[in-house]
Order: C-alpha cells, then structure tokens, then sequence
C-alpha cells in the first residue's frame, strides 16, 4: 500500500468555522500559523474528532457545537500515486464515511487513547506519559506483525487472569465466585434434604388437623343447632312474655272498666228522676200528654182569637173618633171660610186706617176680625162635642162584649192548668209542676237514661266475657312459657336473662371453636401450600444438577486459568525478548533527541527495574520527570514520543502528528533542537505544528531542511 499523508482539511461546521478548508499539506513538516483565536486548537480538535467522533458536551467543556447545525467535515488523505481516500463524519451515531478501503484503514489502525497520548500534542500533554514502560511495550509491539499487540493480548491475558481468581460481583469466570456458588449449593441441598423431612412430619400433622377439623365441624354444628333453639326460643319466650303482660294489661282494664260501669249504674240509680213504667203505661202517659197538649194548644188559639178581637174593637173605636173630627171639617167648611174671609177683611180695613190714620176704620177692623175669630172658635167646639158622644157610645158596645169573650177564654185557660197539674200529679209527673213540656221533657230524659242503663249493662256482659278471654290467655301463655323454658333448659325463675345467658355461653362457646378452626384452617392452608409445593418441588434435582454444572465449570475454568498462565508467561517471555531487543533502541534515540534538545546538558533517558522514568545530565545524575522543571520535562516527554514514533511500525502511518504550540516554554537554543528533532520525525511521519509566534515560525524556516507553511 503507498503511504498516506493528509492533503487537506474540510471544515463544513465546527466550532466557528463554516466551509473552511485548510491546506494542502505536505507529507513531512508543516507549520500552521494564525494568530491567537485564529482557530488552531480547533483544527486540533477537529481532526481528532472526525477519526474517533465528537466529543459528548459534559460539564463545561468546549465541545466546538455550532448553534444551529449538525458538526460535520473531511479529511482528505493522497497517497504517492496522487489519489484521493477522503474520511467524513456528521453525527456519531453514523460513525465513520470512508471513501475506500485505504481511507478505512486510518482510522482502524489507531486507538483514540494512542491518538491522544502520542498523535495530539500540546503544552499540557508534554507534561506526562502515563505509564511510559506500558506505552512503550504497546507501541513496540504493534508492529510484530500479529492480529493485535502483544502488549494488547497481555494486558488481555492478565484481565482473564484477574477476572478468575477476582472477588468482584462482575467477575462471572472467578473460581472464588464458583467455589462460592458450589458451596452455596451444599448448603442448599442440606436445607433440601432438612426440608424433606420437614415436609413429612408437615405432612402427618396436616392429616392430624384435617381430622381435628371435622371434630370441630361436628361440635359447631351441634352449637348452632343449639344457638339456632336458644334464639328462637329466647324470641318467643320474649313474645310470649309480651302477650301475657297485654293479658294482665287487658285484664286490669276490664276490672277498671267493669268498676266504672259499676259506678255509673249507682249514679244513675243514684241521680233519680227516671219514670219507672214499663213500656205500655209509658205509651199511655205519652198519648195523655198528646191529648192534654192537643187541647192546650185549642185553649191558646182560642185565647189569641179573644185577644185579637178585642184589639180589633178597640181600635175601631179609636179610628169612628178620627173620622167623626175629619166629618166636621167638611161639614162646617163654607162657615169656616167666611169668618176666614171676614177675619182678613176685618185686618185689611184696620191695615187701611193704620195707613189713613183713621182709628175708626182700625177699630172696625180688629173688631170685625175679633168676631170673626170668636165665631168660628165656637162652632168647632160645639161640633167636636157632638161627634165624639155619638162615637163613644157606639165603641163602647164592641169593646165590652170584646172583653167579656177574652175574659172566659182566661177563665177557660186558668181551669185547663189546674186540670193538667191533677192529672199530671196522677201520672207521677209532679216534678214537671203543671207543664206538659217540662212533662214531655222529663219523659224523654228517663228515656235516655234508661237507655244509658241498659248499654252500661251490656258492656258489663262484653266486659265480663273479655275478661274470662283474658283469663284463658294468660294460663296458656304461662303454660307455653313454661314449656319454652324447659326446652332451653333453662329454671322460669331466671327469666329472660337467664335464657340469654345460656345464649352468651353458647355464642362463646361457639366464638372459641370458631377461632380454634380459623387458626386450624391458616395452618392447613399453609400445610396445604408447602405440600403443595413440595410435590412440584424439584429443587432437589435442581440443586445436584446445579452442583455437578458447577463442578464442570469449576474444573473448566481452572483448566483455563492454567492454560492463561502458561500463555502469560510465554507471551511475557517473548515481549521480554521482543522489548531487550527494541526497548534499547527507543532509549537510545530518545536519549540523543534529548541531548539534541538540551544541548547536551541531559545525556540519558533510562528505566529503572521499578518502572521509573528517569534523566541522567552529563554529569551522570539522574532525575526523575517530576524534579526537573517545566520546560527540560516537556523535551523530555517529547523526545520519548518521538522516538517511540520513529521506532515504531504499522501504528497510525497516514495519522499526522499534531503539535499545537509545545515549544512556547523552550529557550532559542533549546527550541532550535527541538526543532531538528521534529524535522527528524518528518522523515518518517508527517507532523503539523500549529504556532502563533513569529520566533518559532522563524526558527522552523533556519533549522528545518524542509517545511510547508499554511497560514490562517
């Protein structure tokens, strides 16, 4: 395959680059200068990304996302033929878009932790190597010519080692885990074989409670059929106690009752007054009182005839009186009406002589009117008499025979009275003092109290039969009370709270049996399910199953963990061998960079049997990394990187070294070898320095044989 080196840089967004194209580049040195915020370790991080994708925003770190797009770009690779293999990423979740095989192959070829240790440097990267003796056994033998590293298949092999005899919950091949399960499982069978014979004596005490049970059922059926006749008997003792205390209740009533009425006959015997006859001499006296009051009522009219006709002849008399007086006025009219006239004449003629003062004629006047006056005074007294003599006579003829009519009805009346008290006193009705309506009155009262008699009577009879109803009553209720208390077994005396208490004793009886069977059937429930159980149960073939698995596995994995340990120490032998033969090497160049860097003050880059990296200065002291200062650390590391680069083979070729400003901390004399040294390395790999100062630029172009310079 021809080597690969990178052409050119095709940002289409990262960071704050948009459609940025960067290059061409040269296959050996190249120097990128920009000045500060120019976008250098953008770049940087661009290209890293594309190979081993976009770095995951965590906490504050610059992930270089544009704001509104997709990261996204291309690295364009030419091999000596001048052909084009182009690597491009956009999300990393798509991976890697490589345009051929050879393009692939960039990337597979290196590790993103190899590439950040060895391929990205910066100031702070040269300040360490991690584990320099593990980098360097890596890089070392990855050229080998080996599937992988040696190195690699190492490390590997101590993780299965480490994983089979490791503690850890993860580790699933451990054999300390294995033995673990196997003994668990010994333990489990112990508990197996306990439980079986738990699950047999489980099994007897399940049949010794089943027929507990039925015993049980036996006893509470028994209880409730008692319990059943207690509350029955216990409900009808309560209603037969009722219906004797409404027997004795209804019996009081009815002697109250049969007193009251009693009583009432005494006071009605008592009150007197009652007309006692039979029924025909009442019908008899009650047609007299008809009779007497038919003739009664003839007197009365009588009397009112009497009383009317007389009224009538009195006021006849008054009216011939009236008409007699308006008779005289008609009669004497002409004459009344000439002394009228000879009045006003006689007034006229004395008006005249006031007028003529003439007393004569005055005199005349009055005179005239005087007699005028005088005359008819006379004759209407003179008729007056007259007419009232003949009226009087003739009324007083009618009035008198009037009343001498009215006098015998009065008469008549008075006789009728002393008739009716004779024969009222003769029927006993005295008390009525001569009234036939005091009489009627008296008769209808007797009546009505010999009525109320005779009910008070026939509710004495209702009375008397209720009352022996009440007496059979109760003897047969006391007889059935009597009968519901010998059936419950119970003494009468005791009464409902004895009954009840043989209830209560019953009900608890029967509560406890209860309480005795829930707890019996919780335990054959839980007998029931373990037997249940037990008989699906194959835990026990499980478990010796499980334990010779265990056993096999056990055996299989200690067969491993001895075929590992004998391919460890193989393996270890032949990178021993491989690293005395190469590991010299890498030192050896390491130590003459270092030298070319520090103008010979540090001479040596050696490792100790411990691991540890130390300097060795001329004059034969050695130091480790941490004692020197910043700047003779940072050539130190750097001239390890570049000797482990320029030794090894077939690890990241086409991948360039990136240098972004590891030489602001060198002095210019120091800077010079260190620019030699990476012009050196540009032989073998490309190498892009990225800078910002003028001074290194400057020293690149003097010390460098070849370069390409690409300004931002």
């Amino acid at each position: 395959m021809s080597r690969l080196h990178l052409d050119r840089i095709h940002i289409q967004a990262f960071g704050k680059f948009f459609d940025k194209n960067i290059g061409p580049f040269s296959p050996g040195l190249n120097v990128v200068y920009g000045e500060n915020e120019a976008g250098k370790t953008t770049i940087n991080a661009f290209v890293g990304g594309v190979l081993f994708g976009w770095e995951d925003a965590r906490g504050q770190k610059n992930t270089y996302k544009p704001p509104f797009a997709q990261r996204s770009g291309t690295l364009r690779f030419v091999d000596e033929e001048g052909c084009f293999h182009e690597v491009s990423r956009t999300r990393n979740a798509d991976g890697l878009s490589c345009s051929s095989a050879e393009a692939k192959n960039i990337a597979e070829s290196l590790d993103k932790e190899t590439f950040k240790t060895m391929f990205s440097l910066d100031s702070d990267e040269l300040r360490s190597l991690g584990s320099a003796a593990n980098m360097t056994s890596k890089l070392l033998t990855a050229g080998s010519g080996t599937e992988i590293s040696p190195a690699e298949a190492l490390r590997a092999i101590d993780e299965s080692i480490a994983a089979r005899t490791s503690r850890s919950a993860s580790a699933k091949h451990s054999l300390v885990h294995i033995q673990a399960e196997e003994d668990e499982c010994k333990r489990r069978l112990a508990l197996a074989r306990e439980e079986s014979d738990r699950f047999k004596k489980e099994g007897e005490e399940y049949e010794g409670l089943l027929r507990r049970k039925d015993e049980r059922l036996v006893e509470i059926g028994k209880l409730n059929a008692r319990i059943e006749l207690l509350g029955a008997c216990e409900a009808e003792i309560r209603r037969t106690e009722e219906r004797i205390d409404a027997s004795t209740e209804e019996l009081a009533r009815c002697n109250r009752s049969l007193d009251e009425a009693a009583a009432g006959v005494r006071a009605l015997r008592q009150r007197g007054g009652v007309y006692a006859a039979d029924e025909s001499s009442e019908a008899t006296v009650l047609r007299r009182l008809e009779g007497l009051d038919k003739e009664s009522v003839r007197l009365e009219r009588r009397i009112e005839s009497a009383q009317d006709a007389f009224d009538r002849a009195r006021a006849q008399a008054e009216a011939c009186d009236e008409q007699d007086t308006a008779a005289f006025s008609k009669s004497d009219k002409a004459i009344l009406a000439c002394c009228i006239v000879l009045f006003l004449a006689g007034v006229a003629t004395a008006v005249k002589g006031l007028s003529g003062s003439d007393a004569f004629l005055v005199c005349v006047g009055l005179a005239v009117g005087a007699c005028a006056i005088g005359v008819g005074s006379f004759l209407f007294s003179q008729r007056k008499k007259k007419s009232r003599a003949a009226s009087a006579k003739k009324g007083e003829g009618e009035v008198s025979e009037a009343r001498r009519v009215l006098e015998v009805c009065e008469q008549d009346e008075l006789m009728f009275s002393l008739r009716v008290q004779k024969e009222l006193d003769a029927m006993g009705l005295a008390e009525a003092q001569g009234s036939i309506r005091n009489a009627r009155i008296i008769m209808e009262r007797s009546r009505s109290q010999l009525s109320e008699l005779r009910g008070i009577e026939e509710r004495i009879r209702a009375l008397e039969a209720r009352k022996t109803a009440g007496h059979e009553t109760l003897d047969r209720e006391a007889a059935r009370r009597r009968e519901l208390f010998r059936r419950v077994e119970c003494a009468e005396d005791q009464g409902l709270e004895g009954v009840h208490q043989v209830l209560e004793e019953a009900l608890e009886e029967r509560d406890v049996l209860l309480e005795s069977m829930r707890r019996n059937d919780i335990r054959l429930g839980e007998l029931r399910q373990c037997l249940f159980d037990a008989e699906r149960s194959r835990e026990f073939d499980l478990l010796k199953t499980q334990r010779a698995q265990i056993i096999t596995r056990k055996n299989e994995e200690a067969e491993n963990l001895a075929k590992l340990l004998l391919a460890r120490r193989v393996l270890a032998r032949a990178i021993e061998e491989w690293k005395s033969e190469s590991v010299p090497e890498v030192y050896a160049r390491a130590s003459h960079l270092l030298s070319l860097m520090t103008g010979g003050t540090w001479v040596e880059i050696r490792m100790k049997d411990d691991g540890r990296l130390v300097a060795v200065d001329v004059s034969r002291g050695e130091r480790e990394p941490r004692f020197l200062s910043m700047g003779t650390c940072q050539q130190l590391y750097l001239a390890l990187r570049i000797a482990l680069l320029e030794c090894v083979e077939g690890v990241g070729n086409a991948v360039p070294v990136l240098a972004d400003d590891i030489l602001v901390n060198f002095d210019d004399e120091r800077r010079k070898g260190a620019v030699r040294a990476l012009s050196e390395l540009a032989e073998k790999r490309q190498v892009i320095l990225f800078t910002c100062h003028k001074e290194i630029v400057e020293a690149v172009r003097q010390y460098a044989d070849a370069h390409t310079m690409v300004a931002l």
